[in-house]
């Protein structure tokens, strides 16, 4: 069963296995250490006991030399005995001490106790036979012949002695050194040990980690360029586990690209990658339908190619834009396709930095756009064919109404009706090109300061009749501000919106045009008291051809709002309008200020 470390666990075990040999190895220094003491100590007390005996040794034989070898009573014979006997009695205590803490002198000095003992016996018995009298000659022979062969053992102890310490200097001082040479070499032996073992947990351990750390490193910078990722048995600490979730999300990012690719592949789009050089490296199967061409033919081919030479360099210059700002782009451009027809498409391209990519979005909109060519050439027909007639029309029934030849009443009406419904048709032929116009950007604004109570003014002076007819009063504004816009158009602008709100005002109503000044910009509202517009048909009311339910009973051509937003856009302003079923509608453009210093 394999033990699971963890990288703490790990990094644990490079301080305790040199902190352990560290234990073992302060241990063994410490029992040399004593080994060392111990042999200077038994040293110095062999020295001791050796110094000890031959003061005893002294003492003893001065002692019985007087009392002994000169044979006199005299009273100075008997000084200092006493303290003798005392002196040699404390050394060979001190002995016996010694001795028993030094095996090697055991032996040799076995019959020093006994010595000792007679020697002091005999100097006891020589002070009291001087101490009752002068002592017979044969009491001083006795005396001589007990301690002659005293001295004579005395003498063969010092000489055996003597051997002792003689082997003792010569041996002794050796071993110490030896014993300090072996705490030394064991000094350099247990360091250099334990920097080996310090540095080779250390390796080990930390080229293990880096080891797998480039692995992970690898893994994810793999990972980022999707690319297979290693399998390398990592074991089971924090850094497999790290691993481990690269592998997964490796899964994971292996299935969305499945995913993607397969949606590349069913997407009408064309969808595609290209690197920093334009080449392509990766495209969607909606190329074969959108181009002709097949993905695999297109992998590698600059995307470049595609366009046709007159498109090519503008193309080259947004996508380098692209890359510098890192920032997306919407643009149109024409293909060149297999069959060499060309095919209008929308591109949206971002960049990835991190990739170094371009990712394309290819939208078709050949259809789109030969639908406005044809929108186009219809305009043009309905202008230029239609126009002319209906001009001629108009000013034949204007000219019978206003009394060329007898008309009876009934005739009247009928020529009054297809003269207001001729109106209509011509103020369709016009908003539909004006619209054509401002959608295509043919239309020039000629901005300049103006006065935007000119403008109200005008524009409630345009309408005043309307007004009138259907019994509705024009409230108009009494301050002024100055913007930054085209009079012309904008008076145009605030005609439509108040012929439409005095049409949908109830008679004896009023509607009210004010000025408010906000800072940067002027906002011009028009306030009737209409039925409202439900807030499902705000934003619809300003696209083409679109009016609101509740305003189905009002003609008109519904072209007039798309018309004004397009105007007022073109100002970089805001069209909008704010409604109250049954209470009526405020509707309002914002047109920026003119400013003297631009």
């Amino acid at each position: 069963m394999s033990i699971r470390l963890s990288i703490w666990h790990k990094l644990l075990l490079i301080v305790l296995i040199p902190l352990g040999f560290e234990v073992a190895f302060v241990a063994v220094l410490a029992n040399q250490l004593q080994s060392a003491q111990q042999a200077s100590e038994q040293y110095e007390r062999s020295k001791e006991v050796l110094l000890t005996f031959n003061r005893a040794e002294s003492i003893v034989v001065h002692t019985m030399s007087k009392l002994v070898v000169s044979g006199s009573a005299d009273a100075g014979q008997f000084e200092g005995v006493d303290d003798a006997i005392v002196q040699v009695s404390i050394a060979a205590d001190r002995m016996q001490q010694l001795v028993a803490k030094s095996p090697e002198l055991k032996e040799v000095m076995a019959p020093v106790p006994e010595l000792f003992g007679s020697a002091i016996r005999g100097v006891r018995q020589a002070k009291l036979d001087f101490a009752s009298g002068m002592p017979s000659n044969e009491q001083i022979l006795r005396m001589r012949k007990a301690g002659l062969p005293m001295m004579l053992d005395f003498d063969q102890l010092s000489k055996n002695l003597i051997e002792v310490e003689k082997q003792l200097n010569k041996v002794g001082p050796a071993e110490i050194e030896r014993k300090r040479n072996s705490v030394l070499i064991w000094m350099v032996l247990g360091t250099l040990i334990s920097i080996a073992i310090s540095l080779g947990a250390a390796w080990f351990f930390v080229n293990d980690i880096l080891k797998r750390l480039r692995i992970v490193e690898e893994n994810a910078r793999r990972l980022a360029i999707r690319s297979p990722l290693q399998t390398v048995p990592m074991g089971d600490d924090e850094l497999a586990r790290l691993d481990e979730s690269l592998q997964r999300a490796g899964v994971v990012l292996d299935d969305a690209r499945r995913k993607e690719l397969a949606i590349l592949d069913v997407a009408t789009d064309v969808i595609c990658s290209a690197d920093r050089r334009f080449r392509i490296t990766a495209v969607g199967a909606a190329s074969l339908q959108a181009w002709g061409y097949p993905a695999d033919d297109l992998l590698g081919c600059s995307i470049l190619s595609l366009q046709t030479k007159e498109t090519e360099g503008a193309f080259r210059e947004t996508l380098d834009n692209i890359a510098t700002s890192l920032q997306s782009a919407e643009f149109e451009s024409q293909v060149v396709c297999s069959n060499q027809a060309l095919k209008d498409f929308s591109w949206k391209i971002n960049w990835s930095n991190e990739m170094q990519s371009f990712y394309c979005v290819a939208h078709d909109i050949s259809e789109r756009r030969a639908a406005d060519r044809m929108k186009q050439r219809f305009i043009a027909i309905v202008s230029h064919d239609l126009g002319t007639p209906l001009s001629s029309i108009s000013a034949t029934l204007s000219v019978m109404l206003a009394g060329a030849g007898a008309l009876s009443d009934a005739a009247k009406n009928v020529l009054k009706k297809a003269e207001s419904s001729l109106e209509r048709l011509m103020d369709l032929i016009r908003d539909l090109l004006d619209l054509e116009k401002l959608e295509a950007g043919k239309v020039v604004l000629d901005k300049g300061a103006v006065s935007a109570l000119d403008v109200c003014t005008a524009a409630c002076e345009s309408v005043e009749f309307l007004a009138r007819s259907l019994g509705v009063k024009i409230v108009k504004p009494n301050n002024d501000s100055l913007i930054l816009g085209d009079e012309r158009r904008l008076i145009r602008v605030l005609i439509n919106l108040i012929s439409n709100a005095i049409k949908f005002s109830p008679r004896g109503s009023a509607v009210t045009v004010t000025i408010k000044n906000l800072g940067a910009q002027t906002q011009i509202e028009v306030i009737d008291q209409g039925p409202g517009i439900p807030e499902e048909d705000r934003d619809l009311i300003f696209e083409k051809f679109r009016q609101s339910k509740s305003q189905s009973s009002v003609k008109g051509t519904g072209l007039g709002l798309a018309i004004a937003k397009l105007i007022v856009e073109g100002h970089n302003g805001v069209i909008g309008v704010n409604s109250v079923l049954q209470q009526g509608s405020t509707f309002y453009i914002r047109i920026p200020n003119f400013d003297e210093g631009e």
